[in-house]
C-alpha cells in the first residue's frame, strides 16, 4: 500500500476507501475523519463511535470498534469495509487466529458471516443489559448506547440513540427471548445488512432524537441537520412507508426550516433530547449545572469560562479553587460570604453539602435582568450570571442557580 508505513498514509487510505465504501453523497459528506499519535479515526453515522485503526511499530494494523451503538446493519457494514481494504490494500485480518489480547471479531460474524446470527448474537446482548439495568431500577436517567457528555432528564427509565424506553419494555428484553428479538429491531438503529428503509429511518430517528435542537436553526449546521433528517426520512418512507416519521414530527421539522431562527423556543410535547432540561460537567471539577438542552455552549478566555445561550436567555460561569491551608481548605460559609459581599441576597439556599445565594440586579437599558449567583463548598466556588429578559418570571433563573450541584470525589 506505502513503501514507508505512516499515519498520514493510513488517513488518506482510509479516507479513500470510506468514501468508496460510502455510495451517498449524503453520506460522504458527514465523513470525519481525524489521526491519532498511534492510528487514525474515522466516524460517519450519528449514534457511532467510530473505527480506529492503529499503526503499531512492525507494520501491522490493529482495527478496533464497538458496533453494538447501531446494531447489527453496521457491524455488518464495517467488516464489508475491512474486507475492502484487506481486498485494496493487500493485507490479511486475523479474525479467527488473533491473539488473546486483540481478540478477533467478538460475534463471530467476520468468520461464520451469518447476518441472521448476528442479530441473535445482538439480541442477546441487549437481553443481558436489559437484565443488569433491573437491578438498578430505582435509578434515574440510565443511558445505554449514548456518548459521554451533557445529560438531559427525562420522564422514563433507560435513554439510547433511538429514544426513551419504559422499565416495563426493558422487562419484556429481559424476561423472554423473542420479545429481545423483537424489540432489539426497534433498539438499534441499524437492525438488517444494507443500505435500505432501516438504515435511512434509524438515521433520521437518531437525529431528531440527538441532534435536531428544535428550536430553529441558529447556523448553517442546525440547517443542515434539520435537512439531514428529512431527507432520510424521504428516503425511508419511499423504500417503506411504514418507516417514516409520523407526520406530525415531519411537519414539525419542516416549520423549524422555514420559519427559521425566529422559532426560539422548543414546542414542550415531542421527541428529542435537545428539548429537555440537560445537565452539564463544569470544568474537570465535579461542579454541574441544569440548562434548556437547546442552549448551545461556548467556552471563552481558554476554557476558564463556559457561556450557555439559547433564545433571550444565557448562563455564564466561572469556578474558582482555594488552595488548601494548613488547617484545611476554607469552609464554604466563608466563601460564600466573601463571593455576596456587593449586594445582600435575595436567595439562599443549602443542597446537600452546596450553600448557595443570589441577588438579582436589572439592567433596564439592555432590558434584561441578571441573577448573580455563588455556590460553594469547602475550598471551592461556582459563580454564575443568569441572564433572562427584564419582565420575564424569576422562576427559570431561580431554577437553574439551585440546580447546581457538587459530586464529590468519592462518587
Amino acid at each position: 500500500m506505502w513503501a514507508k508505513p505512516s499515519v498520514s498514509a493510513l488517513a488518506r487510505e482510509l479516507r479513500r476507501t470510506c468514501q468508496e465504501a460510502l455510495s451517498e453523497p449524503m453520506l460522504r459528506e458527514r465523513l470525519n475523519l481525524w489521526q491519532r499519535e498511534q492510528g487514525v479515526s474515522v466516524a460517519w453515522h450519528p449514534a457511532e463511535e467510530g473505527l480506529s485503526i492503529d499503526l503499531r511499530a512492525d507494520g501491522s494494523l490493529l482495527a478496533w470498534a464497538a458496533t453494538n451503538t447501531i446494531g447489527p446493519g453496521y457491524h455488518a457494514f464495517l467488516i464489508d469495509l475491512l474486507d475492502r481494504i484487506a481486498a485494496q490494500w493487500g493485507l490479511r485480518w486475523l479474525w479467527d487466529d488473533a491473539g488473546e489480547d486483540e481478540g478477533g471479531d467478538e460475534t463471530g460474524y467476520a468468520v461464520h458471516r451469518d447476518m441472521a446470527r448476528l442479530q441473535d448474537e445482538m439480541a442477546a446482548w441487549l437481553r443481558q443489559i436489559a437484565k443488569i439495568l433491573l437491578q438498578h431500577h430505582d435509578a434515574e436517567n440510565l443511558f445505554v448506547s449514548m456518548p459521554i457528555g451533557p445529560l438531559p432528564r427525562f420522564a422514563g427509565f433507560v435513554g439510547s440513540p433511538m429514544g426513551i424506553w419504559s422499565e416495563e419494555r426493558f422487562r419484556a428484553v429481559a424476561d423472554d427471548a423473542g420479545e429481545a428479538s423483537r424489540l432489539a429491531r426497534e433498539f438499534f438503529p441499524w437492525w438488517e445488512r444494507g443500505f435500505g428503509a432501516d438504515f435511512w429511518s434509524g438515521i433520521a430517528r437518531v437525529g431528531l432524537w440527538c441532534d435536531v435542537s428544535w428550536v430553529g436553526p441558529r447556523d448553517q449546521a442546525e440547517r443542515d441537520t434539520l435537512r439531514r433528517v428529512l431527507e432520510s426520512d424521504r428516503r425511508a418512507t419511499a423504500l417503506d412507508p411504514r418507516r417514516g416519521l409520523e407526520p406530525a414530527l415531519r411537519d414539525e421539522l419542516q416549520w423549524l426550516l422555514e420559519r427559521g431562527a425566529e422559532i426560539e423556543l422548543p414546542q414542550a410535547e415531542g421527541p428529542g433530547y435537545k428539548r429537555l432540561p440537560t445537565r452539564h460537567s463544569l470544568y474537570d471539577e465535579p461542579w454541574s449545572v441544569e440548562v434548556p438542552g437547546h442552549f448551545i455552549e461556548h467556552r471563552l478566555n481558554e476554557d476558564k469560562n463556559l457561556q450557555y445561550v439559547g433564545d433571550r436567555r444565557a448562563v455564564y460561569v466561572s469556578s474558582l479553587s482555594i488552595a488548601a491551608a494548613a488547617a484545611g481548605p476554607p469552609p464554604a460559609a466563608e466563601l460564600l460570604e466573601t463571593a455576596n459581599r456587593e449586594a445582600p441576597a435575595d436567595l439562599q439556599w443549602t443542597q446537600d453539602e452546596i450553600l448557595g445565594c443570589a441577588h438579582w440586579e436589572h439592567d433596564a437599558g439592555g432590558g434584561v435582568r441578571h441573577l448573580y449567583t455563588a455556590c460553594a463548598v469547602d475550598g471551592h466556588v461556582l459563580l454564575l450570571t443568569i441572564t433572562d429578559e427584564l419582565d420575564a418570571p424569576g422562576d427559570w433563573a431561580e431554577a437553574v442557580a439551585r440546580s447546581v450541584r457538587w459530586a464529590s470525589r468519592a462518587d
